[in-house]
């Protein structure tokens, strides 16, 4: 079933609140000239259309063809806005200040919605948070303006790719596929901020590729990096840097299309997250920021013990900035690494109420977020969680990483060998695989990296005796946590899906 577009859901929702005679209706957003664009459409759609009166403290109240003398004081526009009888819309930008603080303002606040509340007019207040005082909030209608979606992000990319593609060679080489990753990029900004992104995207290329994906990525960056407590991760791994773990691959390449436009049209759901654990060293990490290059949107880094060293304030408050910023550059991947750290049974225990504050206000948004935020959480020790996060329908699926089988040793000693310039023709990989029984995956990279160093010193090529040295240079956790793996092991068996085949 064909899904309704944003834009259009939106003009429903404020006419039908028109029709109720909703008198003032509080819109959170800071996109002005947009709401401003969609007031004039949902005029459109009365008759008769009403008159559009925009207030702001430097321009007073204004419409098409009325200004409005010595306007520019709050109090004397609302007043104007009672006398006048006739059909209007009027949109008051920078009110909320004055609404704030003064108490004049607030009781004329309360006469327009007597004025108002009995005819079809609606007084729209726009404004990047709800400041609502007491006295007025049985009389006010909030409305969060949705993010745009990918058909008003589409309209915004085409008009500034014309003139491009009319001018250079990039006709040819913005294809449709690579309109539709630009477009999913710029998902969770504003307009402006959309075309801000292409356009720096474009600035100064000679030819267009997967850069600009990340150019455009860059633009969330700035939201997060205000969040005080999130972190961009830039390096992000492809599906074919990692190796193995091939059930896992499997179960994110059969939602290689949940955020195309077919997959919309089909109305595919989009999943939760997931929830890995296992040995260390085996690519829970690589996994997390794997969802992200893979659906190419940014990877978000919560550090869930941050919350409460004391470095980002009261940790409630820390982590609704978190988790709202992460809604508003949606799509996107939130990295939660070691989650056990902050909602751990034994962690709320210790911290009383406010860490477990901490997980209902997290569980609570798990369950009620809106928009694509897919949570790729962590785990070390994933007895420590509370049963609550473990139930069915918390995350799609719990996958358990262990050692890397002899196949996935292979795969993983030819990427990191190939990263370092190696030729593997003159590498005997199966006898490798061998040396290397018991190692997780970082334990040989930490091989081919001292190989690597030793051949620089001695100013050769790298050869598999030197691996064979590096490797035999380490003591694999397979053996100094030998007990602990085979716990982890015997947990999963009928609780997780492995992640290996």
């Amino acid at each position: 079933m064909e899904e309704i577009p944003k834009k259009q859901r939106i003009l429903q929702d404020l006419k039908k609140l028109v029709l109720a005679k909703a008198s003032i209706i509080y819109v959170i957003s800071d996109e002005e000239d947009r709401f401003e664009t969609l007031l004039k459409e949902l005029s459109q759609s009365f008759q008769p259309k009403p008159k559009l009166f925009i207030w702001s403290p430097f321009q007073g109240l204004t419409g098409e063809e009325e200004i409005f003398e010595d306007s520019k004081n709050p109090i004397v526009a609302l007043d104007k806005v009672i006398q006048k009888t006739e059909q209007a819309f009027y949109l008051f930008e920078g009110i909320h200040p004055f609404i704030a603080k003064d108490h004049l303002v607030v009781r004329k606040m309360k006469d327009v919605h007597r004025s108002l509340r009995n005819r079809y007019s609606t007084l729209f207040i726009i404004a990047p948070n709800a400041v609502i005082p007491e006295e007025l909030r049985r009389d006010i209608i909030i409305y969060e303006l949705p993010m745009p979606d990918a058909s008003e992000i589409e309209r915004i990319l085409t008009s500034i790719l014309t003139p491009w593609t009319q001018t250079t060679k990039f006709s040819e080489m913005i294809t449709p596929e690579l309109k539709e990753r630009m477009i999913k990029a710029a998902l969770g900004l504003s307009l402006d901020q959309a075309a801000r992104a292409f356009r720096s995207a474009l600035i100064g290329k000679t030819t267009i590729d997967n850069s600009v994906i990340d150019d455009i990525i860059e633009e969330k960056g700035q939201l997060i990096k205000k969040s005080g407590i999130l972190n961009l991760i830039t390096d992000r791994p492809t599906i074919h840097e990692i190796g193995g773990l091939e059930n896992l691959k499997d179960w994110l390449r059969k939602r290689a299309g949940i955020l195309s436009k077919e997959g919309r049209a089909f109305g595919l759901k989009l999943p939760k997250g997931v929830l890995i654990t296992g040995v260390s060293g085996c690519g829970k990490s690589l996994c997390a920021k794997m969802f992200a290059s893979f659906w190419e949107i940014p990877l978000l880094h919560l550090d869930m013990a941050r919350l409460y060293d004391g470095t980002v304030g009261e940790p409630e408050k820390a982590l609704q900035i978190a988790l709202q910023t992460a809604e508003t550059v949606a799509p996107s991947v939130l990295w939660i690494d070691e989650i056990e750290a902050g909602i751990s049974i034994q962690s709320q225990k210790a911290g009383g109420g406010t860490q477990s504050r901490v997980f209902a206000s997290f569980l609570t948004w798990m369950q009620e977020k809106k928009s694509f935020v897919f949570i790729a959480a962590t785990a070390n020790v994933i007895e420590l969680l509370p049963p609550e996060v473990l139930r069915k329908g918390r995350f799609d699926q719990i996958f358990f990483v262990t050692l890397p089988n002899p196949q996935e040793r292979k795969a993983i000693l030819s990427i990191h060998l190939k990263k370092n310039g190696v030729d593997l023709s003159r590498i005997n990989l199966d006898m490798l695989v061998k040396v290397t029984e018991g190692f997780n995956g970082a334990e040989i990279e930490q091989a081919v990296n001292g190989a690597v160093i030793e051949a620089f010193n001695e100013g050769r090529a790298v050869s598999e005796h030197d691996i064979v040295i590096s490797a035999g240079n380490i003591v694999p956790l397979s053996i100094t946590m030998k007990e602990e793996i085979g716990r982890m092991e015997r947990w999963a068996y009928n609780r997780a899906i492995p992640a290996s085949k």
